[in-house]
């Protein structure tokens, strides 16, 4: 997602300056044009020397780890680059006089409510990923109303295309589901995979999130979902998937994972509203366009890792060294 919004900054005509450690992405993924700084926000010091240096008129904050369903295991890691990682930008930027922020939240602030969540909803996460971004939210709102500087919150939700990392089996089903099959393994699915999402393609989602960062007042104090219009399950979705790939994967069912939430999904009317959000890909062409670009990168190691709190409530194609599995070599774990 950020590197698409630089590019988009950058077409719009701003100086543009991107932080990232890259635990997540790929310089590859950057146009030249962006100032670019290889730092890990954790690190305050170091933090505050890159936003003294490039001050920002415009604050888009992105960086996360977006591992919903395993912040219950890696709540450590899932905190510093969330909340910690946040403040750790937004103190020097309001020091810099940072105009408006424009702060990436997410759908995981809502919790176990009935679906479509609507922006009026109160705010009830059910993980350690929500709570950050829950106090991400708050902690906007008080300090802006203390220092005065302009927001909008935006909560994207299930976004997948094009740059998205292939590699992680935590996150992004869209990209899991491309690279298993890849791979030539057998697409895993969370309990009965009757869980309805509503999945977003970058194209779609891309205008409304550069509109988000005009200096604007009807946007300021605003929060807007912002993503795909239509629910489907999680086995429709792997069946898109698996077309898309003119494939016939093994489908294998695993037990649920937990608090997480049966159906989650957002009203749009607000991002059309104010941020003129419309599809005009829509999900089928977003899988279309983003399989393109798998198949022209090719099957990707996962990433190996070990879960801060390994636990027998994990999913077990979480833990390494499992049966039928593959490591970061791509060889064979043996039963």
């Amino acid at each position: 997602m950020g590197s698409h919004v630089a590019e988009g900054m950058v077409a719009a005509g701003h100086e543009v300056t991107g932080i990232d450690d890259l635990s997540g992405g790929f310089r590859r993924n950057l146009l030249p044009e962006v100032k670019f700084h290889r730092l890990d926000l954790r690190d305050a010091e170091e933090t505050d020397r890159a936003v003294r240096d490039n001050p920002p008129e415009i604050l888009c904050h992105l960086a996360a780890n977006a591992r919903e369903g395993a912040s219950q295991f890696q709540p450590r890691d899932v905190c510093g680059r969330n909340l910690m990682a946040y403040v750790n930008v937004l103190v020097p930027a309001i020091r810099c006089g940072v105009k408006k922020v424009v702060l990436y939240s997410s759908m995981a602030v809502y919790g176990d409510q009935e679906a479509p969540f609507d922006e009026g909803m109160a705010r009830r996460p059910a993980d350690v990923y929500g709570v950050n971004k829950t106090a991400m939210e708050e902690t906007t709102e008080i300090l802006a109303d203390v220092h005065e500087f302009s927001y909008t919150i935006i909560r994207p939700h299930n976004v997948f295309g094009e740059r998205q990392s292939l590699q992680d089996k935590f996150r992004n089903v869209v990209g899991i589901f491309m690279n298993r099959i890849m791979r030539g393994e057998p697409l895993y699915v969370y309990g009965d995979g009757e869980q309805r999402r509503a999945f977003s393609y970058i194209g779609d989602s891309l205008p409304a999130f550069l509109k988000a960062a005009e200096l604007k007042p009807e946007l300021d104090r605003q929060r807007i979902n912002v993503g795909g219009k239509r629910p489907i399950t999680v086995n429709e979705l792997a069946k898109l998937v698996s077309a898309e790939f003119g494939a016939e994967p093994e489908v294998v069912h695993l037990p649920a994972r937990p608090r997480e939430v049966k159906d989650a999904y957002c009203t749009w009317q607000k991002s059309e509203q104010m941020l003129a959000y419309k599809e005009q890909f829509g999900l089928e062409e977003g899988i279309r366009r983003m399989g393109e670009w798998a198949r022209a990168l090719g099957p990707q190691p996962w990433t190996d890792e070990r879960l801060e709190l390994p636990s027998e409530k994990a999913p077990r194609i979480w833990l390494p060294g499992r049966p039928g599995e593959t490591d970061s070599k791509g060889e064979a774990n043996e039963p």
